[in-house]
């Protein structure tokens, strides 16, 4: 059966996996704003640093994870193809395509760059964080918010972050199971697209019915024991740090 790391939780006893998820959830805004804001090439270097450490620190399986971004690399190849083409700007030179501005190739870079840094960081904090801290987390930041149902939202929020690694899983499985039977080998686009998304579409419906059914089944109620969190030192450290690369990159 084929694996995918991306959005999963992996069990470890590490600095990361021990952090505040409040704190944790604060780090992932700043990298992801610091991220969308970067237009320097020393901004995406410093973000990519501060990213790779974080995998580190959490000894999750960077080449996996690395792997695993080729279901984002079809998105990321249109973005930059589109903007090669129509950001309007000087040709590369000695370049063949002349329709081709070097403008409109660097801003797809740019996005690609982004985009590739977003996904390391939510997979970081997936990675690092179980579905349950998640879900108390953003229970814990809406409950200020009056006539906001918190507990409703935050079950939504974990129950769309439990979907989106099966419908990953299921999507590796299947095309797995095509290619072993050549399906590949289909000239009609159309048809092969049609042999993966329906049938995923189809499995990933089963399973919200079968997570639906279980939380029926179990009682499920939105009035529970609020969950209690700890900080220490090390929690704040790793904060100050992502303020400072935010801060580095807007200013």
């Amino acid at each position: 059966m084929a694996e995918i790391t991306f959005f999963h939780y992996i069990h470890k006893d590490t600095v990361l996996h021990r952090m505040d998820g409040r704190l944790k959830l604060i780090c992932l805004l700043l990298l992801s704003l610091s991220a969308s804001f970067a237009s320097k090439l020393e901004h995406y270097l410093v973000l990519l640093f501060v990213v790779i450490f974080a995998l580190l620190i959490a000894k999750l399986p960077i080449k996996a994870l690395l792997k695993d971004i080729k279901f984002f690399g079809i998105i990321i190849l249109i973005v930059i193809v589109v903007d090669a083409f129509n950001i309007p700007g000087d040709p590369i030179p000695y370049f063949p395509v002349t329709s081709i501005s070097t403008k409109g190739l660097i801003t797809g870079l740019r996005f690609a760059g982004r985009l590739t840094i977003i996904i390391l960081v939510c997979a970081v904090i997936t990675g690092t964080t179980s579905l349950m801290t998640l879900r108390n987390v953003v229970e814990w930041f809406l409950r200020p918010i009056p006539f906001v149902p918190e507990v409703r939202i935050a079950t939504m929020i974990s129950l769309t972050f439990t979907l989106i690694p099966v419908i990953f899983d299921n999507l590796a499985e299947m095309m797995y199971a095509q290619k072993a039977r050549c399906v590949e080998l289909r000239k009609n686009p159309i048809e092969r697209i049609n042999f993966i998304v329906f049938p995923l579409l189809s499995q990933t419906l089963r399973k919200a019915d079968e997570i639906v059914y279980a939380m029926e089944a179990r009682c499920y109620s939105e009035v529970r024991t609020r969950a209690v969190f700890k900080t220490n030192k090390i929690d704040w450290l790793l904060l100050a740090i992502c303020i400072s690369v935010f801060l580095f990159v807007i200013l």
